[in-house]
């Protein structure tokens, strides 16, 4: 302002002028024509030489103004003081104290400049010097930190509407202010009339920018987006400006969730450069409205850029994370080696970020998702679930204690199991968590826990198909040595097979059940659990199944079905192993039933041909004994015998397996091999039924002679063998009280007579045996 302060002019005056007041003119007149150096000097001297005179304040004043404009502020400032303290309500004291104000605030002492202009303001009788004044205090207070006072004071010049040359600077001065202050809806109107009339194009476009900001800030993007297009529009706007416009248009436009109008924004100015803080945002926005669009592959590239060319800024940490989260969406192989890349460049700087930890996250879910649970493990151990959102903590720790159980980090698994469990005790997942948790605590050795578990699952889950899992493992509990319960196991077991028929684990189930009844000998029970075994898992229990419903079988002396389950087993199961005892129990029914052929096979399977001394030498003899009833297996009956006979003992037994020996030796045709063998069995069985069997063999044996010498015609050695055979059978028949043996001891030496021609001796024979052994049948 032009603040001369030149005085009121003086009322018409007829006195002449006095020498003082042309000393003064003489210095005004210097001071007009800008001979400041002449000025002062001129002022200085009427000041020395008129200290009282009527133009002092003046002359003080414009002295102070010649040092100021010579650059010497020191003196300028002492003579302007001297006018605020001296001259305090002279014309020139308001002029003086805005110098000194300017002066004050180019040195940085706002305090004392704001103290200046106040004055100046408050005594200033000129409407332009106070507007100059208010608007420079606001300026002092601005420094000052002091927004309450600096709006008061910008308020006071905008008050002045008509012909204030600084009503747009203060107006754009108030809006900031109100911004700063958090007071966007103030700062608006005055920046919406700035972008609309402000005639300063600079202030114009600065108001049009920030009121687009504001408009963003209130989330109001499509008033923003209209005033970020006027600034890119306007001719007057810099580059730059044009560039953060740009930025702030492509930003609104994604809030508005125009993904679209990003691009094309970007694509249309692809050529206009931001400000460099605001290069890397206006890609991370681009790279987001590609990503928000779903074209991640472009969102990869947009965000690579931002890391490639803007590293050290804080958007490349935002794009890392997103280029990241993009490779998760699209299952990119790359994701798991960017991911630890990014983690390793950021993990000092941004330690506790949700990003950081999200990353390591999406690491541990694409491992997840790949069932390879040890990497997803170690994966999720390295992020903390704390610092990554809220809504990713209940999938986040139910994945990480499945992951940890499929590891075999079991105790890690149970806590954080746990832990979904307490603070999810909502989710869907509960039933599966539980299920997983009992696992992992049975895995850790610890049963009690795993079944308090269970139990709590059944309980309140129980249609859940994880509550199959519970059973199961309750009754694989139940099972172990360590924590046996039987009754317990077949329970669970017998619990799982009714709710859950279809279960994987019905076979295991069903052999478990069975094998607890049977130690419970509750045997009725233990066989059909078996045969479901047996038929469900043929794999696993066909085999094993049979081998246990055998010995079910055998416990309860079910010949009839333990027989065929032995066959079936046999003929399936390659090196099957039954218990001689059990094919020996076998056998001994059918020999009791006088099934010899099915008698023999048992007693065949139940010895061992390749070691014949590991078998029970009763073995052996029962085996011939049943071979030479079934007529048909001479030969093997020999071996069998001959094993017996090699371990028994010389007792009756021993010559009774000697009769078998006779028989089957007989069967083969080799009669005296049978009379041999006869005999030694007499050696030892001097009495007795035994006997008389040996004897009768011999007499077989020379009667079987006697028939083949007559049939080739030798008549007289024949008859002298069937005399002998008479002679064998006349002991037993006439010694010998038994009711097996003695009548075929009759009956067979009538034959023997007969052949003779002996026909009274022996139809004398004939009628005892049917007189005493009158049931007797004579074979034929």
């Amino acid at each position: 302002p032009d603040m001369n302060g030149r005085p009121a002019a003086a009322a018409p005056s007829n006195k002449p002028k006095g020498p003082d007041q042309d000393l003064f003119d003489y210095a005004m007149l210097a001071y007009e024509q800008k001979e400041y150096r002449m000025a002062a000097q001129s002022f200085g001297q009427y000041l020395t030489s008129y200290p009282t005179g009527g133009q002092v304040a003046a002359s003080l004043y414009r002295l102070g103004n010649c040092y100021r404009i010579m650059g010497q502020m020191d003196p300028a400032s002492q003579s302007y003081r001297e006018v605020i303290s001296r001259h305090a309500n002279t014309d020139s004291a308001p002029s003086a104290a805005f110098w000194l104000g300017r002066i004050s605030f180019e040195a940085k002492d706002y305090k004392a400049a704001g103290t200046y202009f106040s004055f100046c303001e408050t005594k200033s009788p000129e409407a332009n010097v106070k507007l100059y004044a208010a608007f420079y205090l606001s300026e002092c207070q601005m420094m000052m930190g002091d927004k309450t006072k600096q709006l008061a004071a910008l308020k006071r010049v905008m008050a002045v509407k008509e012909s204030n040359p600084l009503l747009e600077q203060a107006q754009a001065s108030a809006a900031a202010v109100y911004q700063l202050m958090g007071r966007n809806s103030e700062a608006l109107p005055i920046l919406m009339e700035l972008a609309t009339s402000a005639k300063d194009p600079k202030i114009r476009v600065d108001a049009k920018l920030k009121a687009a900001i504001v408009q963003t800030e209130l989330k109001k993007p499509e008033e923003a987006t209209k005033l970020y297009r006027g600034v890119l529009d306007d001719n007057a706007a810099a580059d730059e400006v044009r560039g953060a416009a740009l930025v702030g248009l492509v930003t609104a436009l994604l809030e508005s969730a125009d993904y679209e109008g990003v691009i094309d924004a970007y694509n249309r100015n692809a050529a206009l450069l931001p400000p460099p803080d605001l290069r890397p945002r206006l890609l991370l926005t681009v790279g987001n409205a590609h990503r928000l669009k779903k074209s991640y592959p472009r969102a990869v590239d947009t965000y690579s850029m931002v890391e490639q060319y803007y590293a050290e800024s804080e958007a490349a940490f935002e794009a890392g994370y997103w280029k990241i989260n993009c490779l998760y969406l699209l299952e990119d192989k790359q994701l798991v080696d960017a991911a630890n890349e990014f983690v390793l460049r950021f993990a000092q700087k941004h330690a506790d970020h949700a990003n950081l930890h999200m990353a390591r996250l999406m690491v541990a879910e694409t491992h997840f998702a790949k069932n390879a649970y040890t990497l997803a493990a170690q994966a999720f151990q390295n992020m903390d679930v704390q610092k990554i959102p809220a809504k990713f903590h209940e999938s986040t720790l139910y994945h990480k204690g499945w992951s940890e159980s499929e590891a075999g980090r079991h105790t890690e698994a149970v806590g954080s199991l746990g832990e979904f469990i307490t603070r999810f005790p909502k989710s869907t997942d509960l039933a599966t968590a539980l299920a997983k948790q009992g696992f992992s605590y049975m895995q850790s050795k610890q049963n009690g826990r795993a079944l308090e578990v269970f139990e709590r699952l059944i309980k309140e889950f129980p249609e859940n198909p994880a509550t199959e899992m519970a059973y199961y493992l309750s009754g694989v509990i139940h099972n172990d040595k360590a924590s046996r319960n039987v009754k317990a196991m077949i329970q669970s077991f017998e619990t799982l097979m009714a709710k859950f028929p279809t279960t994987g684990a019905y076979g295991e189930a069903s052999f478990n059940s069975g094998l607890g009844y049977l130690e419970l000998k509750d045997f009725d029970k233990a066989i059909p659990h078996l045969r479901k075994a047996i038929k469900t898992d043929q794999k696993n229990y066909g085999a094993l199944g049979t081998q246990k419903l055998i010995l079910a079988l055998w416990a309860k002396k079910d010949v009839d079905n333990l027989a065929p389950e032995v066959d079936a087993y046999r003929s399936t199961v390659e090196n099957a192993v039954i218990p001689p005892t059990m094919l020996g129990f076998l056998g001994l029914a059918y020999t009791q039933r006088k099934e010899w052929h099915r008698s023999a096979k048992y007693f065949t399977w139940a010895v061992d041909f390749q070691n014949p001394s590991s078998t029970d030498a009763r073995l052996w003899r029962l085996l011939a004994e049943a071979q030479v009833e079934t007529k048909s297996n001479y030969s093997d009956a020999v071996v069998a015998i001959d094993h017996f006979l090699t371990a028994a003992p010389e007792d009756l037994t021993k010559a009774k397996a000697y009769h078998t020996k006779a028989v089957a030796l007989l069967g083969m045709g080799k009669h005296d091999e049978a009379i041999a063998a006869a005999e030694l069995g007499l050696k030892i069985a001097r009495t007795g039924g035994v006997q008389g069997l040996l004897l009768i063999a011999q007499g077989d044996a020379l009667l079987a002679q006697g028939d083949q010498l007559e049939n080739q015609g030798n008549h007289e050695e024949a008859n002298n063998k069937w005399t002998q055979a008479a002679a064998k059978y006349v002991v037993p028949s006439q010694m010998l009280q038994d009711d097996v043996v003695t009548p075929q001891a009759l009956d067979k030496a009538a034959k023997a007579l007969e052949r003779k021609g002996d026909k009274d001796k022996a139809q004398q024979l004939l009628e005892e045996l049917k007189r005493s052994y009158p049931q007797y049948s004579r074979a034929e």
